[in-house]
């Protein structure tokens, strides 16, 4: 809101600086807006998600600027986890079966030079109001949170893990309490953390899982290697099979971005970083 009331500022003042001079329409139309800030490498948003259907609320997750929140379609935003000390955040997700519930994965999970680690996961059970944290603290980023349409107490959490060094923290997690427990069902190495996970909409018990291996120096990026990879579950994460072959890129991958078609499930988009095809 401040670029804006700040522009709006400017605009208003040309009177008086003119004079008593009329301002005509051709000045007003050549008049253009800008960004005014944040100006330094902070100023970025880490995600969005809205309510689906005719709500007008959104919430948007800054990479180093808290939760914000909007009720009429963004016209104003307002706070929401201001209390809290954390200010890098990742992602968010709304529980489909009760938007009231709002999960928030912290630490920027994308693998910028200034990025800094989270404090684990929260969770809001009055639409983003108020915010309690639910552990996951020592997985540093967060990549993605799917929960289950079906119970909003069933939720996968793709932890990225440390960017600066190793840890063993970094998988795939899941509860089906709610987040009063976790259980690290896909573990792939202490180098290789998780950065996005789908469900089937049809079957949720069908999850897609994308591993990426990464790290980070102050001058350097080391992004793939032996332990990125797509993992398929059937059976919710009890047992997995990798996806390999079929027209899938062979050989070191990096990042992986995923997306399922929620018109027709059987469509799943894969965005690869590959060194071949």
């Amino acid at each position: 809101m401040r670029s804006r009331a700040l522009a709006f500022l400017a605009l208003a003042a040309l009177p008086s600086l003119a004079g008593s001079q009329a301002i005509d329409s051709a000045t007003v139309a050549a008049m253009k807006w800008r960004n005014l800030g944040p100006a330094n490498f902070m100023g970025r948003l880490a995600d969005v998600v809205g309510i689906p259907g005719p709500s007008k609320t959104l919430f948007i997750a800054a990479a180093a600027g808290g939760v914000w929140k909007t009720t009429n379609n963004g016209q104003t935003w307002r706070p929401t986890f201001d209390d809290k000390r954390v200010a890098s955040l990742g992602t968010m997700a709304i529980a489909p079966s009760d938007t009231q519930q709002v999960w928030l994965g912290t630490g920027e999970p994308h693998s910028r030079n200034s990025i800094e680690p989270g404090a684990g996961i929260y969770k809001s059970v009055d639409g983003g109001i108020t915010w309690k944290l639910m552990g996951l603290e020592k997985t540093q980023h967060i990549g993605r949170i799917a929960v289950d349409p079906r119970n909003p107490n069933v939720v996968y959490v793709a932890a990225l893990g440390a960017a600066w060094k190793s840890n063993a923290e970094r998988g795939l997690y899941k509860t089906v309490d709610g987040g009063t427990t976790w259980q690290l069902v896909k573990f792939i190495t202490d180098k290789a953390g998780f950065v996005d996970v789908a469900l089937d909409p049809r079957n949720p018990d069908v999850v897609y899982a994308a591993a990426y291996e990464r790290l980070r120096t102050p001058y350097s990026l080391k992004s793939g290697g032996p332990g990125s990879g797509l993992w398929k579950s059937v059976d919710g994460g009890r047992t997995w099979a990798e996806i390999t072959g079929s027209g899938f890129p062979t050989g070191p991958k990096g990042r992986i971005g995923l997306a399922i078609a929620p018109s027709n499930p059987d469509f799943i988009y894969a965005m690869v970083e590959a060194a071949k095809p």
